[in-house]
C-alpha cells in the first residue's frame, strides 16, 4: 500500500480583497530582504494599516539596519497537512521608517520578542497575490 492518492489538489488564484483578508487574519508573516550574503527571511508579528503592512524591530538589528534599503517580500500563509490545503500570500514592495505619530497604540504592533523595538517598519504593497489550495 502506498501513500499516493488519486486526486490533485489544485489551486484558485486569490483576489486582492480576498489577498487582504488573509493578511489581516495571520499575526505573523515572513519578511525577506537582502544583504550582502545573500537573502535573509524572518518571521515578525505585523498589523495591516489600510492596505500597508507595519512591524516593530530594533534599529540595532540587522533588519534595522537593512529596512533603510527598500524591496523586500512578505508572505503570510496557511495549511492543513491532514487534508493538503492550504493558502498563500506574497506581497512585494518597498519598505520604509515610519515615524508618523498615530493616536491610538493599537494602531501599532505590539512586539512579541523581548528588548526594545522602537522601529516601526511601513511596507507599501507594490504587488499582492495568493492562492488556495483546495482538495481535487
Amino acid at each position: 500500500m502506498t501513500n499516493e492518492r488519486w486526486y490533485a489538489n489544485h489551486f484558485r488564484e486569490l483576489s486582492p480583497d480576498e489577498c487582504l483578508e488573509l493578511l489581516g487574519s495571520c499575526p505573523v508573516g515572513r519578511i525577506a530582504y537582502s544583504v550582502e550574503g545573500g537573502p535573509v527571511v524572518l518571521p515578525v508579528n505585523h498589523v495591516l494599516d489600510g492596505g500597508d503592512i507595519l512591524f516593530r524591530t530594533s534599529p540595532h538589528t540587522e533588519l534595522g539596519r537593512t529596512m533603510i534599503s527598500g524591496h523586500v517580500a512578505f508572505q503570510v500563509d496557511q495549511f492543513d497537512e491532514t487534508d493538503l490545503t492550504g493558502w498563500s500570500v506574497l506581497v512585494r514592495g518597498s519598505a520604509e521608517y515610519d515615524d508618523s505619530d498615530v493616536s491610538i497604540p493599537e494602531d501599532r504592533p505590539a512586539p512579541w520578542a523581548d528588548g526594545t523595538r522602537n522601529l516601526v517598519v511601513r511596507i507599501r504593497p507594490r504587488l499582492v497575490t495568493g492562492r488556495r489550495l483546495l482538495p481535487g
